[in-house]
């Protein structure tokens, strides 16, 4: 397994030590040539002898990332919505993108903050069929990852990176919002700390953090006076980011394209249908030849559904085979609109005395969030390499 962390100016490669490699030509008029970036990357891998799973992280030369608050709306996509966002950037606009985003918080009931990346698809696309790397992210985000284990228990801290210059802040192990900083974090100084406390204001904070970890490749950037942190950190060890990188946990964005599985991404309706087709499908009572057409596309899933969904409506009562013992149309209504963001159903049965649910989630937490919802123990959940999600099972118990 190997780490390559690119910036304008150098690449960082880690296999079991740091290698240097200067890159020149990638940003040409103030823009990225992805061509020359991907042949650079090929010749410096395969002088390096590089083989098997590959990290790429991407500093912010290379693509689109920003947190912003969203509205809650019914029936609009979270997706549709960032990506609407992404497209709004002056410069990222004007391509067609490809787009990642994780939630970081619920503000209210009408509003949550995301962090999300774009980029633009024939460059997502030239770098993983000639790359092919395991995973494709933001640069900071591994930097974020590894401070999580560095200062577990804190309460609070901050992030200081010189490999995109930015600073992120940390509250109760989570993520609130970062920025790119102005001021060079290796020129330290007055400036520098002045810029930091105008930072932790923007992000509503106004005391000091518990401790500040300043990272940087191949040093870490000095230690100004007057940071507002209880401790300064500071590390230039890649090692550290070795784990982080491969973690699968928040914040964690991937920009490859990835595989849509059955009923991702579909409106609540297609939703709802699809869990009353795999229902009557477990059961045995109905013979719509629904996953057949799923496989045609998002088109034909969809066409398909809305005729599950007549066929459904018009089957007189008196003509539906029985539902088991504990099984209500409200259960059923209730599980389809519990579904969290990035969610979706591969099929459901009755098992016994129990209602057991199976689908794959892009988030590993919004199971366990279904599962609350639901009033039903927690979810397992486990990764899934082909899919590169999380398939999860909630089973519920049905009253007798």
């Amino acid at each position: 397994m190997a780490e390559l962390y690119c910036t304008a100016r150098t690449l960082f490669l880690y296999t079991t030590e740091l290698i240097e490699h200067p890159l020149e030509g990638v940003i040409s008029g103030g823009e990225p040539d992805y061509e020359h970036l991907v042949a650079e990357v090929r010749g410096f891998l395969r002088a390096q002898r590089v083989r098997g799973p590959l990290y790429l992280g991407l500093s912010s030369e290379f693509l689109l990332l920003r947190t912003a608050l969203f509205p809650v709306l019914e029936g609009f996509p979270l997706a549709e919505a960032v990506l609407a966002e992404a497209e709004r950037s002056p410069f990222w606009g004007q391509h067609d993108l490809t787009i990642d985003y994780e939630l970081l918080d619920t503000v209210d009931e009408h509003r949550r903050r995301v962090l999300f990346a774009a980029m633009p698809a024939q460059a997502v696309a030239a770098l993983t069929r000639r790359l092919r790397p395991r995973r494709l992210e933001p640069l900071p985000l591994a930097i974020w990852r590894a401070s999580r284990s560095q200062f577990e228990g804190r309460e609070s801290w901050i992030v200081l990176e010189t490999l995109t210059n930015s600073m992120a802040l940390f509250e109760q192990g989570r993520l609130t919002d970062f920025r790119q900083l102005a001021h060079p974090l290796a020129e330290g100084g007055q400036a520098l700390v002045d810029e930091v406390v105008r930072s932790l204001q923007l992000f509503g904070r106004y005391e000091p953090v518990e401790a500040a970890w300043l990272f940087g490749l191949p040093e870490p950037p000095p230690a100004p006076e007057g940071l507002p942190a209880q401790e300064v950190v500071q590390s230039a060890q890649p090692g550290v980011l070795k784990a982080a990188a491969w973690r699968r946990e928040p914040p964690g964005l991937d920009l490859r394209p990835r595989r849509r599985r059955l009923g991702e991404g579909l409106p609540r309706e297609a939703q709802r249908a699809l869990l009353w087709s795999s229902f009557w499908l477990a059961l045995g009572v109905s013979g719509y030849a629904v996953l057949n057409a799923q496989l045609q596309g998002q088109r034909s899933i969809n066409e398909g559904l809305r005729r599950d969904i007549a066929r459904l409506e018009a089957v007189r009562p008196e003509e539906q085979e029985p539902l088991p013992e504990g099984v209500t149309t409200g259960l059923l209504e209730r599980v389809s609109g519990a579904l969290p963001e990035g969610t979706w159903l591969d099929g459901i049965q009755v098992d016994e005395f129990k209602l057991v649910l199976r689908g794959h989630a892009l988030d590993p937490r919004a199971p366990q969030v279904l599962a609350r919802r639901l009033e039903a123990p927690p979810a397992w959940t486990q990764w899934d390499e082909e899919g590169e999600d999380f398939a999860w099972e909630v089973s519920l118990e049905l009253p007798q």
